[in-house]
C-alpha cells in the first residue's frame, strides 16, 4: 500500500476529524441517555450520510497550498 507524501500530517486533515466523527458518534449516543433524549433514532440515521457528504467535500476542496520546497543553494552558503 501506498501513503501519500504528506501523510505525517495526517492530523491536519480535515477529513481525518470527520472519519473520527463517522465513527465516535454512534457509540457515544448510544452511552449518552441525554443525547438520545435529544436526539431520536431516526435523526441519527440521517447524520452519518450528512457527515460522510460533508467529508466527500473537504476531501475533494483545496485545503491549504503547499508551503515551497526549502531551496538547497540557501543552505550552502550558511
Amino acid at each position: 500500500m501506498k501513503l501519500v507524501d504528506d501523510v505525517r500530517k495526517w492530523w491536519r486533515w480535515h477529513t481525518t476529524y470527520v472519519f473520527a466523527a463517522i465513527i465516535a458518534f454512534p457509540e457515544i449516543w448510544l452511552h449518552s441517555t441525554d443525547l438520545q433524549a435529544l436526539l431520536p433514532p431516526a435523526v441519527v440515521s440521517h447524520i452519518a450520510p450528512f457527515v460522510g457528504a460533508l467529508g466527500f467535500l473537504l476531501r475533494i476542496r483545496k485545503q491549504a497550498p503547499k508551503p515551497p520546497a526549502a531551496d538547497d543553494t540557501d543552505k550552502a552558503g550558511a
